[in-house]
């Protein structure tokens, strides 16, 4: 059997074994499997778009499926009732390069025409990389591909950035973690950039008008320091003050902030394209505890009617860090959530229910025994969690 039919074998068997009553469409629920992780293999780092018509897509990366269905692809899943229900509709596969979709999906749809390409377009990229020498060498690149039916087939358009072997030693010259955004008539692919022999790694990123070709590496946050590494950028829009915020996490050689080996830090600008000059932030709750690692951010104007809510989370533990401040770094609060940590969990709030927070996981980074492999979401009432409706619960530290 080949092992795209094992996946589908799998999706099957999960959903004969869903519960008898769903909840109704769009509703608040607590953990929601949306695919079972066939054996030997784990979902992590998932990422998600809403489009236009409230349709929700979900990609996700992949470990330990190479001998299961050839190379690593990522998976993508369709539901039409805010999350309550799932179908895989494609995989997005690597077509030009022979060593898969390695990691790190992205995937958005677009919201304006770029170049040939129209607005309702799906795009997605990834890291495809080979460790190991073959004919077609090694390296790590990100690669764009489109959709002009609804995340079904998916075709190649280009290569945005190409990078050396996969390796976090500062020296080595990789690429990782494309962030995909339509703004301006441009598509932006934000990623973490290794090739710059002045920084151990920076954050940057490239436009394109016609999804083709490419304009030069602009930095966005680039530190004096070699050994800071700024990784995973993650973008939203403040809507009431016009501004954007990007998170990313900031190691710096052994060194901890508030025992967070890897803080989470922000910035946020007039534009999506001048973080560089933005000032750097960290968040800090109460001066004494530091999310840690792959960060990601959305924003709702449910919350202060100047502000809204800016809703943070991160790797290692179920709460998410909320700001009802325009991002005042001193207005930072911690509330816990029934979602488990994950490695690079995602978050989304709902276009017409702004209220509905859902969060997006798959297994932690490590996979400790007992972890989850599996996808999987929460709906939650941002108005309730910031409340602290789950907070007298406890949180879910996998530190």
């Amino acid at each position: 059997m080949r092992g795209a039919d094992k996946i589908l074998l799998s999706l099957a068997a999960l959903a004969s074994a869903a519960p008898a009553h769903d909840p109704k469409p769009f509703s608040l629920f607590e953990y929601k499997t949306i695919w079972q992780a066939p054996p030997g293999v784990r979902a992590f780092y998932p990422r998600l778009t809403e489009l236009k018509d409230g349709t929700l897509l979900v990609t996700t990366g992949t470990s330990g499926n190479r001998s299961l269905a050839g190379l690593s692809s990522f998976p993508v899943f369709e539901s039409k009732d805010g999350g309550v229900s799932w179908k895989q509709v494609s995989n997005i596969t690597d077509q030009v390069n022979g060593w898969g979709m390695t990691a790190q999906p992205a995937i958005t749809e677009m919201t304006q025409d770029v170049g040939p390409y129209k607005k309702g377009t799906i795009l997605a990229s990834g890291n495809s990389w080979s460790f190991n020498e073959t004919a077609e060498g090694v390296g790590t690149k990100i690669d764009l591909y489109a959709s002009r039916d609804r995340a079904r087939t998916w075709e190649f358009v280009s290569n945005v950035a190409v990078g050396g072997r996969p390796n976090t030693t500062n020296g080595a010259d990789p690429i990782w973690e494309p962030y995909l955004m339509i703004y301006d008539n441009q598509l932006v692919c934000y990623y973490s950039d290794q090739r710059d022999p002045d920084h151990g790694q920076k954050l940057a990123h490239q436009t394109s008008k016609d999804l083709k070709t490419w304009g030069p590496v602009v930095d966005d946050a680039a530190y004096d320091l070699y050994i800071a590494r700024p990784g995973m950028t993650v973008i939203a829009h403040i809507e009431t003050i016009n501004k954007w915020i990007l998170v990313y996490e900031l190691p710096i050689g052994n060194s901890s902030s508030y025992g967070s080996n890897y803080p989470v830090h922000y910035r946020i600008a007039d534009s999506p394209l001048e973080f560089q000059s933005a000032e750097p932030l960290p968040i800090v709750i109460n001066k004494e505890f530091a999310p840690n690692a792959s960060p990601y951010v959305v924003w709702s104007p449910v919350g202060s009617k100047k502000c809204g809510t800016i809703v943070v989370s991160d790797a290692d533990n179920s709460q998410v860090y909320t700001n009802q401040a325009c991002g005042d770094v001193d207005k930072w609060e911690m509330h816990a959530t029934p979602q488990p940590a994950a490695y690079s969990r995602a978050l989304h709030i709902f276009k017409k229910h702004p209220d509905h927070l859902m969060i997006l996981g798959g297994s932690t980074f490590d996979f400790d025994e007992g972890d989850d492999p599996n996808l999987s979401a929460s709906v939650v009432s941002l108005t309730e969690v910031v409340k602290g409706k789950y907070d007298k619960k406890g949180c879910d530290s996998r530190r």
